[in-house]
């Protein structure tokens, strides 16, 4: 089944050549900030609203390891309900830097200190300078101190969050069937400042989405979980949807893969997921 998949799906895959992407255990283990039966303070903004509201959810399960974000399975107190969010933390998983630079809370101590400076116009302002990577004013990386890595990180779990927000949006007809549903997106405050400094220090950003109760196919063995058959079917169900996500406003998803696939625990249809 697997390979009757990836024979197709690998059709639709785009690599990317630019910067290496590499994950580091932060020195502070990730599970220290994330960990289940903990309770998240966020802000939600409801899809169609322009106004953000409290809303409290504590963690059940955090999928690990954390690579391009952080996802969580949450249940909302309000009312049960079990939701994905989708963080950009750029504390944890995949680092923009070949070299070991992990976050650590002496990182982030720099990492306020200089964005004080930059305001203060004391120092180069790098979160100007790192926001394009084609400036010509872009210092080299040799040159880059360790809290500088933490603006760079930003801006790639920012650009991937923005994209897989913008790929919802456009896909708004396709939710609920071959992909989950967005509720809104989420800031989680990540300092004990009370006075705003910047994005980059005082909030994470993310996407509360549909749980799809069910299975990853990566979990799945050939010929064990599932027959021949089934899973041609089921490979029928994905490029269906692949084909419906590319019929709709021209959106390719660039990572095709079996992990990127749930099967939904009540009738194993296909979900695609991971647009980010």
């Amino acid at each position: 089944m697997l390979r009757y998949l990836i024979r197709y799906t690998g059709h639709f895959t785009l690599v990317n050549y630019g910067r290496r992407w590499i994950s580091i255990p932060p020195v502070e283990t990730d599970g220290e900030l994330y960990l289940p039966g903990t309770t998240l303070q966020l802000q939600f903004q409801p899809e169609g609203c322009k106004t953000f509201e409290p809303l409290a959810a504590k963690i059940v399960k955090p999928f690990k390891p954390f690579t391009s974000a952080v996802v969580l399975l949450v249940q909302r107190l309000s009312d049960n309900e079990l939701v994905i969010l989708k963080l950009a933390d750029r504390r944890l998983g995949y680092r923009s830097n070949d070299i070991e630079v992990p976050w650590t809370s002496s990182i982030e101590d720099r990492l306020r200190h200089a964005v004080r400076d930059i305001q203060a116009g004391s120092i180069p302002d790098w979160i100007e300078l790192l926001r394009d990577d084609e400036n010509p004013k872009r210092p080299d990386e040799e040159r880059w101190e360790d809290w500088v890595w933490e603006i760079s990180t930003w801006y790639w779990k920012m650009y991937n969050y923005d994209t897989e927000l913008d790929a919802y949006r456009l896909l708004h007809r396709l939710q609920g069937r071959y992909i989950p549903r967005i509720f809104g997106v989420v800031r989680l405050g990540i300092t004990s400042e009370s006075t705003p400094l910047h994005p980059i220090t005082d909030f994470v950003q993310g996407l509360a989405l549909e749980y799809i109760p069910g299975i990853c196919m990566e979990k799945l063995k050939p010929g064990a979980d599932i027959s021949q058959q089934e899973a041609e079917a089921i490979s029928g169900q994905v490029m269906e949807g692949l084909r419906a996500i590319e019929a709709e406003n021209h959106v390719l998803h660039n990572d095709i893969h079996i992990r990127n696939v749930v099967l939904r625990e009540e009738d194993r249809s296909a979900v695609i997921i991971d647009f980010g």
